[in-house]
Formats: structure tokens, sequence, C-alpha cells
């Protein structure tokens, strides 16, 4: 027990907060193109070899080992690499106050990230690597600035479209167009394409294309599912047109995907073999 009799610390409630870690991995990438990305997800990345960029809003910025990039859900990005490179990555999700962070690509020194790279890769306990996880996210969210953050009771989507990207989120693999969607929302089908392309900065039927196309991925990567299996999971038909759209998403065929990727993974991260994005 401490002797000091004055808290120096503000007595102010602290945010239940906490954040759950759906994909990770640091790994060799060879190829990493493409466009109009936006995930429903936090995403952290960081290269330790220069060879790749993000694009947002008409702004190239180049990956540098001296940078770290944090990028808020529903942001709108383009990737593109010109040689391999190595990859660190996060997909997390991050409940209030950061849900109230602006849709803008956020830009860190990675120092620390550097750091925590070595203790990351010795960690062999599932324990010991959500802790070291954890502390490496924690300081990049403690450094974003209240300036990057919308006023309390800000919003960063129009209700109507949070309620439709999270329909689209849950339920990619059943939806089969906008009109399901404008009658659970309460919009017009015209009205709903305008803002929602308007709020994300992509099109309804994009978004919901990589939402399949990413959990199309992870399945390939992370399970021992056929291609069929896979196909249906994700909303297609058959394997026929699966493929093809995999094929145009990600520049590469599915089977091809999982025998590049799963055999390799991240093998410095242990118990998730998710290839990056």
């Amino acid at each position: 027990m401490s002797n000091h009799t004055e808290n120096l610390l503000p007595r102010t409630p602290y945010p239940p907060f906490d954040i759950r870690i759906s994909a990770f991995g640091f790994a060799e990438i060879e190829s990493w193109n493409h466009a109009n990305v936006n995930l429903g997800s936090w995403l952290l990345y960081w290269n330790r070899k220069s060879g790749a960029a993000l694009t947002a809003n008409g702004m190239k910025m180049e990956m540098n080992p001296s940078d770290l990039f944090l990028i808020p859900p529903y942001t709108t990005f383009s990737t593109e690499s010109r040689n391999p490179f190595q990859h660190l990555y996060f997909h997390f999700d991050a409940g209030a106050p950061f849900d109230r962070v602006q849709r803008k690509i956020l830009r860190f020194p990675a120092f620390h990230a550097a750091k925590c790279l070595p203790r990351l890769l010795r960690c062999r306990t599932g324990t010991a690597r959500a802790l070291a996880f954890r502390l490496l996210v924690y300081d990049y969210l403690l450094r974003i600035p209240e300036t990057a953050f919308l006023p309390p009771g800000g919003t960063v989507l129009d209700a109507r479209i949070r309620r439709a990207v999270e329909i689209m989120n849950q339920e990619f693999a059943s939806l089969s167009g906008n009109l399901a969607i404008c009658r659970r929302i309460g919009m017009s089908a015209n009205n709903f394409y305008r803002l929602f392309q308007h709020e994300t900065g992509t099109t309804p039927k994009h978004y919901l294309l990589n939402q399949r196309m990413e959990a199309a991925r992870r399945l390939l990567i992370d399970s021992g599912m056929s291609i069929e299996e896979i196909a249906a999971a994700t909303g297609y038909a058959d394997r026929y047109h699966f493929s093809k759209a995999f094929r145009r998403f990600y520049s590469c065929p599915p089977v091809l995907y999982r025998n590049r990727y799963q055999s390799r993974g991240s093998r410095e991260f242990p118990g998730n073999g998710n290839a990056a994005l």
C-alpha cells in the first residue's frame, strides 16, 4: 500500500473498452495490390522493409520502416507493392471512445513496433501473445490525437448506413442485393446508394464484395474447408463463380492462394496463419 496521501491522477471514470484481435501476422508479402479496401475493423500496419504504399483520399503514403499506420473502420483505401516486403498487421475491434475516430489513415513513428517485434516473435503461449499484442495496440491507440476524435455523441457514419454495414458484415453470404437492406433501414434504393457512397467512399456492392473476399481469404488459410464449401459460405452459387470473383479481387486463384500462404502462413506467430491484407 502506498504511503502517499494525495493521488495526482485525476479521478475520472475510465472507459470500459477492450480490443478483440481477429487477425494478425508477420510475414513476407510478395504482392499486395488491392483497390478500394473498406473493412469494418481497425487495421494496424507496419512494414519492416520498404516496397509498399497506401492511398486514401487521393493521397499516396509510402510505407517506410520508420512509419506505422492505423486505419479506422470503414476507411476506404488502396494498397500497392513494388517488391516483396516484411509486413506486421493486426485486424482488431475497439469500442468507445474509438468508434468516434474520424475515417482517415493515421501515421505514427514505428519505434515502439520495431522494439516490440522481437518480444512478439518470442511468445510461444497464448497468454503471453495476447498480452504482447495488446501492449503494442494500446500504445498506438494512446497516441491518437484528440483532434482525430469527433465530439462525444458524434458518429463517423450516418446511423442508417452504420446499420447497413452491420447487416453486410454479419449476413454477407445471404444478401442478394440492395433492396433487402433498404427495406430494413427504411430508405429508397437511390437514396441509399448515394448516401452509402458519400459516407464510405465506396459502393454497397464493392463493400459487400470486400466482406466476402476477406472471409474467403481467412477460410482458405485457416480452415480445411473445400473450395466448394468456401464458395457456399461466402454467398456464391458454385466454385466457378467464386473462383472467378476471388481471382479478379486478389489477382490469384483461390487454390494457388491457399497453397502459397497456408504452407508458409505467418510462421513467426503460431496459431494464426492469416495471409496479410
